[in-house]
């Protein structure tokens, strides 16, 4: 069980098969790379995961296409790489929330993760593309993908429900956890247009916090 949400990050990036981490920072390699994984990030938003290619890639960060293998053994690697890169960008944010009461926890865990789903362009890609993100799951190891949920589940249950009540039993805060992931991915498959619907107007802040209300408040109504 991590400690930490820190610590989390840490563990899913260390997994084989996942992010290639980008070289310390005043290496000989640390600046090309990032210059990959910006480039690429823009090129798997505009094209998706299955239609992205190499060779562009190479042509629009201004290289040769066997410089990119060079750091990154295939589109795979690179697509997590920029994926995982993105995601740790809500990092700061979840440590802040680590040290909020525990009764403010998952509201506050909640609100971020879903307006980060919602706003952020790779995932938002992914997740709008079901073929894309079929394609790329099946290119994952099995086992990678079930330690991931398991270190994620098992952070959620014990630092952000189990705090909020005693009632529950450990069957019951899994069903509630496997519930929030599938409405995490339900909600990266929202269009854009469905927040201005006419007469149904609403940002996807707003949006984001009165969904993590709804949620908290039915973990502590049981």
């Amino acid at each position: 069980m991590s400690n930490s949400i820190s610590e989390l990050f840490d563990k899913f990036a260390a997994s084989s098969g996942l992010e290639k981490s980008i070289e310390p920072k005043g290496s000989s390699s640390y600046s090309i790379q990032k210059k990959l994984v910006k480039v690429a990030t823009n090129h798997f938003v505009r094209f998706g995961y299955r239609k992205a290619n190499i060779a562009e890639i190479a042509l629009a960060a201004g290289i040769g296409k066997g410089t990119i293998y060079l750091h990154f053994e295939n589109k795979k690697e690179l697509f997590l790489t920029c994926l995982i890169f993105e995601d740790r960008k809500l990092l700061p944010q979840l440590e802040i929330i680590e040290s909020l009461p525990e009764e403010e926890k998952l509201r506050a865990f909640l609100e971020a993760i879903f307006n980060f789903t919602l706003t952020s362009p790779l995932n938002r890609a992914l997740l709008s593309r079901s073929q894309d993100f079929t394609a790329l799951i099946g290119e994952i190891d099995t086992k990678i993908l079930k330690e991931k949920d398991k270190l994620f589940n098992e952070y959620v249950i014990n630092k952000l429900i189990s705090p909020l009540s005693s009632t529950l039993n450990a069957k019951e805060k899994k069903t509630i956890t496997s519930a929030i992931n599938l409405v995490t991915l339900a909600i990266g498959y929202l269009p854009d247009m469905a927040f201005d619907l006419p007469g149904h107007q609403i940002d996807t802040d707003n949006f984001a916090k009165t969904l993590a209300m709804i949620i908290e408040h039915g973990i502590k109504s049981i």
